[in-house]
């Protein structure tokens, strides 16, 4: 094995939280999943003419963005920073009560969208940012500790930033559908947008990246030089994308773009790299998955920087959302069929410790291949159906992705049906 897998993963086995904590943030996260794509069917009406304002598509955004996407992070992050810093997360009840309390925000903030119901909105905010403030608090206590993965840290505190500044500005906005603070709403939603998708879910998504897939892969962990001067490109380029949404400065924006995918180049480049040196050959169906995400993140930002010059016509901002979050989606569904039964492997081998299952006999993979094929259509049917402004093929991608959604549930529940077995009958 590489050496840089074997160290996360002993240093891993030492810093375990118990299986309940994560993977109550996972099956959350699995749960959303399938809402957001019932809500988005609901709303598929409004999907290719969408330039704001709530609704179904508003409340299956934030069902995604909030419910998979910070969900995830949030249940990864507990687990896998430790491994980072070296610092162990001493607060089980104080991570419960976050689980529960971004659960309810969530359900509430959503259901107030769907309805256009500002009270609901106003307290769905109010305990989803909570739960983000408490959460914080945890993930800033354990960054100052330091780590020997050093570009993972530094990751991480730039997505720290962009969580308070996306928590910043979407409690405002919801503040300001009944006491107007923007002089254009429209500038404080594209920056939310941006410092949730790129900022905080793009910084964890890359820096979790230079450890996850050596891991999958058994390969070599890439060296701080690169990632660092990836991550400086990241952050150069959201910094002018965000000026130049406030200061309405569209060449900005596009300037932050080209400097993005430098950063993404650097990235791409260390991962293929990683790749070609890898000691597992057959990678599974989660890194299809993977690939593809790999190649929807400079899509994203190629259409971005299209949108920014307006050369996309009147559909141009939905394309650019549409691949943003197809990319986040995808590469997250991808890292999560690896970490679950991952995960649940390494607690059965401290639990039993005779013939503990393995990551291959806790994977279903019949399920991971329906969810495979569901995701991949659903992401081609929703990009012809907006393009094209047909409703029924917008509804078909809905559908499409809600039947992957279920057979996602599927294989979570039968890596839990399958690691409680075998305790069982250990």
């Amino acid at each position: 094995m590489a050496s840089g897998a074997t160290a996360f993963l002993g240093s891993a086995t030492e810093r375990l939280l118990p299986l309940s904590l994560p993977f109550r943030f996972f099956a959350a996260a699995v749960v959303f999943h399938m809402v957001a794509w019932a809500v988005l069917l609901l709303g598929a009406d409004d999907l290719a003419d969408y330039t704001g304002g709530g609704g179904p598509v508003l409340a299956a955004v934030h069902l995604l963005t909030l419910g998979v996407f910070v969900m995830t992070a949030m249940g990864a992050s507990l687990q896998l920073l430790p491994v980072a810093t070296l610092q162990g997360f001493a607060a089980p009840r104080l991570i419960a009560a976050i689980w529960w309390l971004f659960n309810l925000g969530t359900m509430v903030l959503a259901v107030g969208m769907y309805f256009f119901w500002h009270q609901a909105m106003a307290a769905g905010g109010a305990l989803a940012g909570l739960a983000i403030l408490l959460y914080l608090w945890l993930l800033l206590g354990n960054l100052r500790r330091g780590g020997a993965l050093t570009a993972v840290v530094a990751h991480g505190w730039l997505a720290a930033a962009a969580l308070l500044g996306l928590l910043v500005l979407g409690l405002a906005l919801i503040v300001n559908q009944e006491h107007p603070i923007f002089a254009d709403a429209q500038r404080g939603a594209v920056s939310h947008m941006l410092l949730a998708a790129y900022g905080f879910m793009g910084f964890l998504a890359l820096g979790f990246s230079y450890v996850l897939v050596p891991m999958f892969a058994l390969t070599q962990v890439p060296g701080p030089k690169w990632t660092l001067a990836s991550l400086s490109c990241a952050g150069l380029g959201l910094a002018l994308g965000l000026l130049g949404v406030w200061l309405g400065r569209d060449l900005w924006i596009a300037a932050g773009g080209v400097v993005g995918l430098c950063a993404v180049a650097i990235h791409l480049g260390l991962m293929v790299q990683a790749l070609r040196q890898r000691m597992r050959k057959r990678l599974g169906p989660a890194f299809i998955l993977i690939r593809l995400a790999w190649g929807l993140l400079p899509l994203s930002l190629v259409l971005g920087i299209a949108w920014a010059l307006d050369l996309l016509g009147e559909r141009g901002g939905v394309s650019f959302t549409l691949a943003l979050l197809a990319w986040l989606l995808t590469l997250l569904m991808a890292m999560l069929q690896r970490i679950v039964p991952f995960l649940a492997s390494m607690h059965a081998a401290t639990a039993i410790k005779r013939r503990p299952p393995t990551v291959p006999a806790l994977t279903a993979q019949t399920p991971l291949s329906i969810h495979l094929y569901c995701h991949g259509a659903a992401i081609i049917l929703l990009g012809a159906g907006i393009i094209w402004s047909q409703t029924l093929i917008i509804g078909l991608g809905a559908l499409a992705g809600f039947a992957g959604a279920l057979a996602f549930a599927w294989f979570f529940l039968a890596a839990v049906l399958k690691y409680r077995a075998a305790l069982a009958s250990a």
